[in-house]
């Protein structure tokens, strides 16, 4: 298929690159994650806010900075120094959350336990509770991420679908991560440049094996070549496992304690609403040719179609879409 020759050319002309690129990432990420079970003692999850841990925020190996998100939207940084747990806000989040969300706290800094920092938590709570799940926030589709991230950590019963077996990627257990990627899918062609996958998640099927499942995710009503986007990431993180040197560190931080198996299954998974269902065969059948598994050696990328509703503080899938063989 074309999408996986263009991804293979990409490689190929940036591999070196593309190693030290990785290399700095697990490292960072490895790093982040040893202050990340320090700071899981420190401070626990406020709902409705949420951290979440990225590259470029786990860098340094003697404090850990997370993004406090509110339904997907920054409102705040923490930052976890030893044992001291410091609320965060800069560049103008003062100005955007009084805009957003009517919550007024200066730039700065804040003991996390301090009376600020209390009523920041508190604010956001009551406007959660007032909105009934659904705030007005920047990035309806960063609303509908953190939605299923939840709903990946529930017990049973997730999406309303009876035995999936599904939990997100996170770092200590914890934190949710961003998974960067060399190649960008934007366009819903492979190009050079960073690109990041929605949710990246563990999933245990029928025959008991966990795959590694990639959830590529739009908005209600919006499709642009979802399922592109989602063969793109998928392919690029099987070469990143085979290719890279450091693949088998990526490996162990997606949870496997296992060295890389000599076959491999991928799940590019297109979360998208009902309505979008006729723009996703088109570019299954024009794009795609009418595939929906591609073998790359004794690999393999299965794309399936998840179709959505966004609840109060929930999302519900139409039925399992890993019943249905590509």
């Amino acid at each position: 298929m074309q999408l996986i020759k263009d991804i293979e050319n990409i490689w190929k002309r940036n591999e070196p690159e593309f190693n030290k690129k990785l290399s700095s990432w697990v490292n960072a990420l490895t790093s982040g994650e040893g202050i990340s079970k320090l700071a899981k003692k420190e401070f626990r999850q406020w709902e409705p806010l949420k951290t979440y841990l990225s590259v470029s925020k786990a860098k340094s190996r003697v404090k850990a900075i997370y993004s406090m998100r509110f339904y997907g939207q920054e409102v705040a940084q923490l930052v976890v120094k030893g044992k001291e747990v410091v609320l965060k806000l800069i560049n103008g989040q003062e100005k955007k959350n009084k805009e957003w969300f009517n919550v007024a706290l200066k730039d700065g800094e804040y003991e996390w336990l301090g009376k600020e920092a209390k009523e920041f938590r508190r604010s956001f709570k009551k406007l959660a509770s007032t909105a009934k799940g659904f705030p007005k926030v920047k990035s309806r589709e960063h609303r509908v991420e953190t939605k299923f991230i939840a709903e990946m950590l529930k017990g049973t019963g997730k999406f309303g679908v009876a035995g999936m077996q599904i939990k997100p990627v996170m770092i200590a257990g914890k934190f949710p991560l961003q998974i960067p990627v060399p190649v960008s899918a934007n366009t819903g062609l492979p190009m050079l440049g960073n690109g990041y996958i929605d949710i990246l998640a563990r999933r245990k099927a029928n025959d008991n094996k966990v795959r590694l499942s990639v959830w590529e995710l739009k908005r209600p009503g919006e499709y642009k070549h979802a399922a592109s986007q989602a063969i793109i990431y998928a392919y690029t993180i099987l070469k990143i496992l085979r290719k890279a040197k450091s693949g088998g560190e990526w490996y162990k931080m997606f949870g496997f304690k296992s060295e890389i198996p000599h076959s491999l299954i991928i799940e590019a998974v297109v979360a998208i609403t009902s309505d979008q269902e006729n723009k996703f065969l088109k570019e299954k059948e024009n794009v795609l040719l009418g595939k929906t598994t591609f073998v790359v050696g004794k690999d393999r990328i299965e794309l399936y179609d998840a179709y959505y509703e966004e609840k109060e503080n929930s999302i519900q899938l139409k039925g399992n879409p890993f019943l249905i063989k590509p």
